[in-house]
């Protein structure tokens, strides 16, 4: 998905967003704090971390509760979404903001943690490789990355099974389904965990792996190694 097709989808959401995808996304709140739980150092510790497509800030929320020396660049597509985060943290000197496209915009170094809480997927398979191992330089020896992913099943029938109950979610939340269903088709690049966990390991993680899993969603991992 081109760009700027995804900047104007996530401009009209700026202001519900946070409702909007508790209705399409199910588990959304149980992914962040899982997300956080994730991130392997002492909660005293002064890390720098790098929130890919941060949205209006609710991961960096949690991060700036749970570690209260971390420093975070937020870095987001839509100029819209990171003044939403400018007004939640109100000018917080532990905050720098970074609009830009991830697929193609450098996003700095000396990272000890990267999140993408989804928004890896919109990647096309073929940006996926080159952009982890630009993840990868980006991270200190023993960074971890942590990204909620959008993902596909490796079996067509199961892939089914699963997008049938995610469109019955959403339609049990008061949204059209197969509508979203329909969006997600034309704008998302889904991969299968499988694939994913390759391309990490080609980009040079150690330790990847699955950590949870629900229908066409999963949370993965994976960590330069300490020198």
């Amino acid at each position: 998905m081109k760009a700027e097709s995804v900047r104007d989808h996530f401009r009209v959401q700026v202001p519900a967003y946070a409702g909007l995808m508790r209705r399409l996304i199910p588990f959304y709140d149980e992914q962040r704090d899982l997300m956080l739980a994730l991130i392997p150092f002492e909660r005293s510790g002064s890390l720098r971390v790098l929130d890919l497509g941060c949205g209006p800030g609710l991961l960096a929320s949690g991060i700036l509760a749970a570690f209260p020396d971390a420093r975070l660049t937020l870095f987001d597509l839509t100029a819209e979404m990171i003044e939403a985060c400018g007004s939640r943290f109100d000018g917080s000197d532990r905050i720098t903001y970074q609009v830009g496209d991830f697929r193609t915009d450098d996003f700095g170094t000396g990272y000890d943690v990267i999140l993408a809480s989804l928004s890896l997927h919109h990647l096309a398979l073929s940006e996926r490789p080159a952009f982890f191992g630009r993840v990868f330089r980006s991270l200190t020896p023993g960074g971890h990355l942590i990204a909620a992913e959008v993902i596909v099943d490796e079996s067509p029938e199961v892939r089914e099974r699963q997008y049938e109950l995610w469109r019955r979610h959403m339609n049990a939340q008061g949204e059209d389904g197969n509508a979203w269903y329909q969006k997600h088709l034309a704008k998302d690049h889904p991969v299968e965990i499988s694939a994913l966990l390759r391309m990490l390991s080609v980009a040079g993680f150690v330790s990847t792996g699955c950590f949870w899993r629900h229908l066409n969603f999963a949370i993965i991992s994976g960590c330069r190694a300490a020198v």
